[in-house]
């Protein structure tokens, strides 16, 4: 072979060498891993958890009873999620207020397929818990949780549950938990979107709660029963005259401003009171009263729930309402108003309310002035009242 064709050879093998780039064969690499992680953050979207069993009451601490859930979750996906980032969250909701406890946790163990682990959660926010068991809070309890570093797309809702009106210890809790029966054997019902309150209807959900030795639920009584079984404390009337009637409120509230708020409930009628004092008195000068829709069968109801509410002024003559109508940022706004000679009233017609049923609101003040410009004004600052926010126009 001669020289030239030697040389010839070597400069084609050079030539074919050196199209193997080790940058290309870098980019190439890289090209893949980032193929393999988006496949992983695709596929940990897709992992399923479930909630097994699950008991709720209400925690005692040195601060007061805070809304708890003791939750067994198992590992549904039947992929290994050892390792694996969860993250949990719980939103306990006041059903009458619209307030929100969450707690968060997050845990990072071994999870086999079908293995199952247990998660207490409790709200960061206590409460002072009245006597009667009828006027403890409502609060619906809604576990979430995500899979990984996922974002709001990979969020699972685990389980919407009315919380129990029991107080136990964290032991009892434990023990009770594992007395439950299977969630996915017994939930018949299906659980409506986030935030609305349909646990009422869900009789399985209930059960526990008798099973506990609770009393059967009295029967509800009607609005016109409860207007005709004794004179309401009203407008002018002590805190004191209130808790008379209703018991220890729920919730108070003496921020710094010119207010003071008491929350209470009449359970059996399902009828929330918000008194709100203005100056420090201690005297009631507006009162926010919360009536189900299923209750109230036309105007005259209201009308007589104002006069009864009106405290002093009760015998005073109220003038037919006028009715009215406002577009907010919030949607459509229907509304009456009616007056005396010292004392105003308007009932807000129900809407689609994410923090519960549909009911009337109805709002009692001896203030001067228009309802509504009252309570954008005055009230915009009480956390007690933020549930009117789509009423007066202040938020969603």
């Amino acid at each position: 072979m001669s020289v030239f064709k030697i040389k010839s050879l070597f400069l084609a093998l050079l030539i074919l060498l050196s199209g193997f780039s080790p940058l290309a064969l870098a980019q190439e690499s890289d090209d893949s891993d980032s193929g393999d992680s988006d496949q992983s953050s695709e596929k940990l979207k897709t992992l399923k958890l479930e909630a097994v069993r699950c008991v709720t009451w209400w925690f005692h601490d040195a601060t007061g009873y805070h809304p708890a859930i003791l939750l067994m979750v198992e590992n549904a996906s039947g992929v290994d999620l050892s390792g694996v980032l969860l993250k949990f969250q719980a939103r306990f909701t006041n059903m009458q207020t619209g307030f929100v406890n969450v707690d968060r946790s997050e845990v990072r163990k071994k999870f086999e397929p079908r293995r199952q682990m247990q998660l207490f959660l409790k709200g960061p926010r206590a409460f002072e818990l009245p006597i009667d068991q009828h006027l403890w809070p409502r609060i619906e309890c809604k576990i979430m949780c995500r899979v990984g570093e996922v974002g709001d797309e990979g969020t699972q809702t685990l389980l919407i549950r009315k919380l129990d009106s029991i107080t136990m210890s964290p032991d009892e809790a434990v023990t009770l938990l594992s007395k439950q029966a299977d969630l996915r054997s017994v939930r018949a019902p299906r659980l409506r979107a986030p935030g609305v309150r349909t646990l009422r209807k869900e009789k399985g959900l209930e059960a526990s709660a008798a099973a506990l030795g609770q009393a059967p639920s009295k029967p509800r009584v009607t609005l016109a029963d409860f207007l005709s079984s004794g004179v309401l404390p009203g407008l002018g009337d002590d805190f004191y005259q209130f808790e008379k009637k209703y018991g220890l409120p729920l919730e108070t509230e003496t921020g710094n401003y010119d207010w003071t708020w008491a929350n209470y409930r009449l359970e059996d009628l399902d009828l929330g009171v918000i008194a709100g004092s203005k100056g420090g008195n201690g005297k009631a000068d507006l009162i926010v009263a919360t009536v189900p829709a299923s209750l109230v069968k036309g105007e005259q109801p209201l009308t007589n729930l104002a006069r009864a509410l009106s405290g002093k002024f009760r015998a005073e003559q109220v003038s037919p309402a006028n009715h009215s109508v406002r577009y907010l940022n919030t949607g459509r706004l229907e509304f009456g108003t009616f007056e005396s000679k010292n004392y105003r009233a308007a009932y807000f017609t129900p809407s689609d309310n994410p923090n519960g049923e549909a009911s009337y609101t109805l709002v009692v003040t001896r203030i001067p002035g228009n309802v509504l410009n009252i309570l954008r004004t005055d009230c915009s600052k009480a956390k007690l009242l933020r549930f009117l926010a789509p009423i007066i126009g202040s938020g969603g």
